[in-house]
């Protein structure tokens, strides 16, 4: 009634960037050129490969030389604790 709100919330795979930031709709032009949808349990692509070869020079052994990509928080947790058992 009468007062401006700013809306600071987000939903899932979105920002408050406004409607059609021309620099979010270049990134967003320049992405889907590449991948759109990189799901990690199905398959391989460029930029995972990419990844691990900027993560395995980090690993702290030369024996840490696997890597198990999820895409949420609990799967990370499950798969953990399903290899710690292991």
């Amino acid at each position: 009634c009468g007062q401006s709100m700013l809306d600071f919330t987000c939903g899932i795979g979105v920002t408050n960037t406004g409607h059609c930031h021309p620099r979010v709709v270049e990134a967003a032009q320049a992405q889907c050129g590449k991948l759109i949808h990189g799901q990690v349990n199905i398959g391989w692509h460029e930029p995972m490969l990419e990844l691990i070869d900027e993560l395995a020079p980090a690993m702290p052994h030369a024996s840490l030389d696997s890597f198990f990509f999820t895409t949420t928080g609990a799967e990370a947790v499950e798969n953990a604790v399903k290899l710690a058992k292991h």
